[in-house]
């Protein structure tokens, strides 16, 4: 049973510093999701666990040493058992989901050897919206009550 412990922006943080220190080369990982909301949140200094916490990051990536580590912290995982949620590798179809020109809106940050890029949290709520689950609802609530969505 996948725990459910992916509640702050700082868990999303130390796992992106730890995939950009330990790269050997350039890599690069789009982050969609729950937690593409929380690092929103702390890069924006917001202190506010999310709701019913999420089970796990969800990282697209054509990187094949970052797809590597993501692949070291699946479901299941030394790291599942450690931090109490996984990495979920996501197809770069995903990507469709999102508005066409999310792009232009999203923030792109080098960390260590990483280039992250973050669609803007408007961005990231369309796919939960259409997808329209409790929990997507719950964490569209809490973007627009911690200050994410203006």
């Amino acid at each position: 049973m996948p725990r459910r412990e992916l509640k702050s922006g700082k868990q999303v943080a130390d796992w992106l510093a730890e995939v950009g220190a330990s790269l050997k080369s350039p890599g690069n990982l789009t982050l969609i999701g729950s937690a593409a909301l929380l690092w929103h949140a702390r890069e924006r200094g917001i202190v506010s666990d999310l709701p019913e916490a999420s089970m796990d990051v969800d990282p697209v990536t054509d990187s094949d040493e970052v797809a590597m580590l993501c692949y070291e912290a699946l479901i299941g995982s030394e790291f599942e058992r450690t931090h109490g949620w996984h990495v979920n590798l996501m197809p770069a179809t995903v990507l469709n989901e999102l508005p066409a020109d999310w792009q232009t809106r999203a923030t792109q940050k080098q960390i260590g050897k990483l280039n992250l890029l973050v669609p803007a949290p408007a961005d990231l709520l369309v796919p939960k919206l259409k997808r329209n689950e409790p929990r997507d609802r719950v964490h569209a609530e809490w973007a627009k009550r911690v200050g994410l969505l203006g």
